[in-house]
């Protein structure tokens, strides 16, 4: 996310004529760059998150900010699949097998992730939850970390982004079965996607969107969404962020608010399914 947002940032502040700056406000899942941005009262700052920020609205009970009260969804920029990728020595080919297998052995496989609530635990116990297993979540601390666990045979499974995730698949260090978009990613083609493989109707992109605070009006925000999207369409942008195989998305406000409120209607009913808790 903090690549993206340095990406965008320099071509921004050319067609602004003013510098952007990029703070990192990391923490909680992003939760504390949310509660920050909410909190100030200027429409210059500006937040860029991604998926937790709609699991966060159900999965911590206690927030500093709300999501539909204090934020304003303003474009969706980016989109791309996770991989669901396991241990080499895993025996299975496919995504079926995989499911079969955890079937017969019900609470004895785990996947990893990047920390709880992220994306890829999410991705995780949707899959959980709508394949019938009882896989266990492991959280580590980061992506790479997450990752490493699955190489080394620590967990079975991890649902890495593309940046995480292809180096190591083409290397052959961990095996790729499916990818959990509702169409597959050129960079892998030959991977199916869930719903072909398995679960009809599953689809779960890793996305990154810009998010006002209340004090913007509806205008700033039409002209800030049709500057980022503007900036996104520059062979520059193009070639940094779409060449690795994330797709360039650039919405409009009305239209990132309702993928955003499908988000948060999605994550309410997976938490709730999986009786899940923040610790």
């Amino acid at each position: 996310m903090d690549l993206v947002a340095r990406t965008i940032a320099p071509t921004l502040s050319e067609i602004w004529g003013q510098p952007v700056i990029v703070e990192n406000k990391t923490g909680a899942a992003g939760n504390v760059a949310a509660g920050y941005v909410a909190g100030v009262e200027d429409d210059h700052t500006i937040l860029i998150a991604q998926n937790a920020i709609t699991i966060s609205a159900s999965f911590y009970p206690k927030l500093s900010y709300n999501l539909k009260k204090d934020l304003k969804p303003v474009s969706q920029i980016t989109s791309m699949p996770l991989v669901v990728v396991v241990n080499n020595n895993l025996p299975v080919k496919n995504l079926k097998e995989l499911i079969e297998y955890a079937k017969q052995r019900p609470n004895e496989l785990n996947f990893s992730s990047a920390g709880i609530g992220n994306a890829d635990h999410m991705a995780g116990e949707l899959l959980n939850a709508q394949a019938g297993i009882t896989m266990t979540h492991v959280p580590f601390t980061s992506g790479a970390l997450a990752l490493n666990a699955v190489m080394a045979g620590d967990v079975q499974m991890y649902l890495p982004g593309l940046p995480v995730s292809v180096p190591n698949i083409k290397a052959g260090k961990v095996k790729a079965l499916a990818v959990t978009t509702s169409k597959r990613a050129p960079v892998l083609s030959e991977l199916p996607t869930v719903a072909e493989a398995a679960i009809p109707g599953f689809s779960v992109p890793l996305w990154y969107g810009i998010f006002a605070n209340q004090t913007m009006s509806d205008a700033s925000m039409k002209k800030l969404a049709s500057d980022l999207n503007k900036a996104i369409k520059t062979p520059d942008i193009q070639n940094k962020i779409g060449s690795s195989g994330i797709d360039l998305v650039g919405s409009t406000p009305e239209a990132f608010k309702v993928f955003v409120n499908n988000e948060m209607d999605l994550w309410a009913q997976t938490i709730k399914a999986r009786n899940l808790k923040p610790d």
